[in-house]
Parts: structure tokens; C-alpha cells; sequence
């Protein structure tokens, strides 16, 4: 107890709450991303109907913020558990083989993410003398984000992983009305 008389933070109430400001931060770039597709995207097609120069940098500026906003979102899926799974294992009647077939499937995530990391410094390294054709912005810079995002990934995929080992599969609920006329029976 400290002097107020309340116990200090324990370390894993640390790290949930840096995790959720980093989630938080991820999703606000994504949402940006998203904002910025929407409205070079709408600039685009104004451009089309109304006279004047087109803005060139509309489609490359688009094209950048949907892989940042890919890349951003890929860490808080896996947290989430809203990335692309096939869930019929989760119906298997043993927890135990749904537990390893979810830790297996986040170490092949986590993998991946490691493979996707070392690929982005690569790109990192050899394209920060390629300049993007409209912009000019070097490349490098375009691929910050989908390290930072592959890095985030891959942290969130073996934190999951430890997590689903330790205390078991992540189930998914499900909605009566999603489950046929059996269900109801």
C-alpha cells in the first residue's frame, strides 16, 4: 500500500493499458487512412466531371493510406480476434485440441509477422533511393507504417499465443439468428 492507501499498479495493468493506447493509436491511424481514401477517392471522381487540371497525386496518395490503413489494422485483428480464422475447429467438443489448433495458428501468424518484418527492412533499406512517381516522397518512408504494423502484428500474434496456452482457446459467440432454424429447436 502506498501513502493514499491504494496498492500501486501492478506491471500487468501496465501493459493493458499500453496496449490499449497502442490500440487505440493503430485504430486512429487506420481510421485516418480510411478518411483519406474516402476523400482522395471522392477527389478523383469530382475531378472527372469538373473542368480544371487534375491533381495526380489523388490515386498515389489513396493508394499509400490503403496500405497503411492494411497494415495498421493487421496487429489489432489478431488482438481481437477479428483476422481471418476458420472457426469450425472452435466447435470441436475438446477445449484441449481447440487451445493448440489456435496457439498453432498464432505461432503461423507470429512466423509470418517475423518473415513480413524482415522483408519490410529490406525495403526500408534498398528503396530510400526511389522517390514515389508524383509525390516524390522515397519509398522508404511509404513503408515505415507496414513495419510498424508488421512488428504489431507479430508481438500481438505471441502475446495471443502465450495467452491461449496459458488460459485456454478464445471462444466466439455466437448469435442464435446466425446459427440456422436448428438452433432454435
Amino acid at each position: 500500500m502506498n501513502d493514499d492507501g491504494q496498492r500501486p499498479p501492478v506491471s500487468g495493468d501496465r501493459l493493458r493499458q499500453a496496449a490499449a493506447v497502442i490500440t487505440r493509436i493503430e485504430i486512429g491511424v487506420g481510421a485516418l487512412a480510411l478518411i483519406i481514401i474516402f476523400a482522395m477517392v471522392l477527389l478523383q471522381a469530382v475531378q472527372r466531371y469538373v473542368p480544371g487540371p487534375d491533381i495526380a497525386w489523388t490515386g498515389e496518395l489513396a493508394r499509400f493510406s490503403l496500405i497503411w490503413l492494411t497494415f495498421a489494422a493487421a496487429g489489432v485483428l489478431v488482438s481481437t480476434n477479428g483476422h481471418i480464422a476458420l472457426e469450425i475447429v472452435d466447435a470441436v467438443p475438446n477445449q484441449l485440441v481447440v487451445r493448440w489448433v489456435q496457439v498453432f495458428a498464432l505461432v503461423v501468424i507470429a512466423a509470418t509477422g517475423v518473415l513480413l518484418t524482415m522483408e519490410a527492412l529490406a525495403l526500408l533499406d534498398t528503396q530510400q533511393i526511389i522517390k514515389s512517381p508524383v509525390l516524390r516522397v522515397p519509398m522508404s518512408v511509404v513503408y515505415i507504417p507496414v513495419l510498424i504494423g508488421v512488428v504489431s502484428l507479430t508481438i500481438r500474434a505471441v502475446i495471443a499465443a502465450v495467452l491461449v496456452a496459458r488460459n485456454g482457446p478464445v471462444t466466439t459467440e455466437y448469435d442464435v439468428d446466425d446459427q440456422g432454424p436448428e438452433a432454435l429447436a
